[in-house]
C-alpha cells in the first residue's frame, strides 16, 4: 500500500512541477538564468521545511509525502542539465549565480519553512 501511496504522491509532485513550470515561463520567457525549476526548487524546499516541522509521527505519511511528493515536485536533475548547459554555453557568470543561488536559497528556503 506504501509503495501505491508513495508513486502517486510522486506523479502528482511531478505533474505538479510541470504545470507550474509552464506558468513561470510563460510569465518570465527568455530569462538570463533558469529561474522556473530554480524557483520550484526553492519553493519545494520552503514547503518540505514546513512538512518536517510538523513533527507527523507517521512514518509511512512522511514518506510518501516528504520523499514521494516532494521528491516529484523538486528536480535536483534538472537542476544539474540546467547547471551544465550554462556551463557548456562558456555562461560562467550565469551558471555560477544559478548554482550559488540554488543552493543557498533551497538551503535557506528549507530552514525558513521548519520555523514558520
Amino acid at each position: 500500500m506504501m509503495a501505491a501511496g508513495f508513486m502517486i504522491a510522486g506523479g502528482i509532485g511531478s505533474v505538479l512541477r510541470f504545470w507550474l513550470g509552464n506558468i513561470i515561463m510563460s510569465r518570465l520567457p527568455h530569462p538570463r538564468i533558469p529561474v522556473s525549476i530554480m524557483l520550484i526548487n526553492i519553493l519545494g524546499s520552503f514547503a518540505l521545511g514546513l512538512f518536517v516541522s510538523l513533527g507527523i509521527d507517521n512514518q509511512v505519511l512522511s514518506i510518501v509525502v516528504g520523499t514521494g511528493f516532494f521528491g516529484g515536485f523538486t528536480t535536483f536533475s534538472t537542476f544539474s542539465i540546467e547547471a551544465v548547459e550554462l556551463l557548456s554555453a562558456k555562461r560562467l557568470k550565469a551558471s555560477a549565480a544559478y548554482i550559488l543561488l540554488t543552493m543557498v536559497c533551497c538551503i535557506g528556503g528549507f530552514w525558513a519553512g521548519s520555523i514558520v
